[in-house]
């Protein structure tokens, strides 16, 4: 269990990254875990993987994952994610400005293999997801301030003032005293969370939301279109807005990519939320609609 004692001054720094280097280290960190069948919403995912990613490359870049012993993974799980470096390629270049020897390069390079087989593909999907979870939780950073942020992240993640609390495979106890704290979504944090911290800064992976997005992300689709058994059951229209809602949109943005009235998107979002489906939050002058755990379930068993 970590254990964060925040300050005010570095409470008022909380800032939010992205980082594909630390998706790289939690996905391994699920593949080492899971050697056979995985929990959802990774089955496609990793399905998709363990086909993409050759064998030999799999075993060593697992049995890695597994030993985190090596000059670069000390590294890597100490890098602090920067808005800066935005790909794998600027991450990786800015750690081989640490590296001791050969031997950190030829892991380097064996990550980044491993990246373009089992992430690269997907990358742009799962990189939209992510920055649409930053820009909600940036939205209420903003309007309702850093505690209120805090109290509403995922992966049971608490806030009690001046406590922050999160599940760690380590029992750590930190002060955060006038340093920066970055936080860091991440669609495999369920499977690890990465966590780095010194006098300047502490970082920290959290669970996105839009972690249930991954149940659409698999390598193979049916070449002829299979029957919709969600829009057999709750209607097509209201099968399209679920489908649209694994991240925060409004009323307005939902109705506008879908094609759909406006009045029509709140009438299929009423009896969403009314039926636990959708949470719905304000922020500002604006509400956003989501789907709760129970929609990305119900998405992942019958969603296709």
């Amino acid at each position: 269990m970590i254990r964060l004692d925040v300050d005010e001054e570095s409470l008022r720094s909380i800032r939010l990254a992205l980082s594909p280097l630390w998706e790289t280290l939690g996905s391994l960190a699920l593949l080492a875990r899971y050697r056979g069948a995985v929990p959802t919403p990774y089955t496609g995912w990793v399905r998709g993987a363990r086909r993409a990613v050759p064998p030999k490359l799999m075993d060593t870049v697992v049995q890695l994952a597994h030993r985190r012993d090596t000059p670069f993974l000390r590294h890597a799980h100490a890098y602090v994610p920067d808005p800066a470096r935005t790909s794998l390629q600027d991450e990786l270049d800015f750690l081989r400005g640490r590296f001791e020897d050969a031997g950190d390069e030829r892991t380097a390079a064996l990550i980044e293999d491993y990246w373009n087989h089992a992430l690269h593909p997907y990358w742009p999907a799962l990189r939209a997801s992510l920055e649409e979870e930053v820009l909600f939780r940036g939205r209420t950073l903003a309007v309702n301030g850093p505690e209120a942020m805090l109290a509403e992240l995922e992966g049971r993640v608490l806030w009690q003032r001046p406590r922050l609390t999160a599940p760690y495979h380590l029992d750590l106890i930190r002060e955060v005293r006038r340093s920066r704290l970055v936080l860091v979504p991440s669609m495999f944090s369920a499977a690890t969370r990465v966590f780095t911290s010194d006098a300047q800064v502490t970082a920290m992976s959290y669970q996105a939301r839009t972690t249930g997005f991954l149940h659409s992300v698999t390598p193979e689709r049916p070449t002829e279109p299979p029957t919709d058994r969600l829009a057999l059951l709750i209607g097509p229209g209201r099968a399209k807005v679920i489908r649209a809602l694994q991240a925060p949109r409004t009323t307005t943005a939902l109705a506008h990519s879908l094609g759909l009235a406006k009045s029509t998107v709140s009438q299929h979002l009423g009896v969403l939320t009314e039926t636990g489906v959708v949470w719905r939050r304000r922020l500002g002058g604006q509400v956003f609609y989501q789907l709760d755990r129970s929609g990305f379930a119900l998405l992942e068993q019958l969603g296709d």
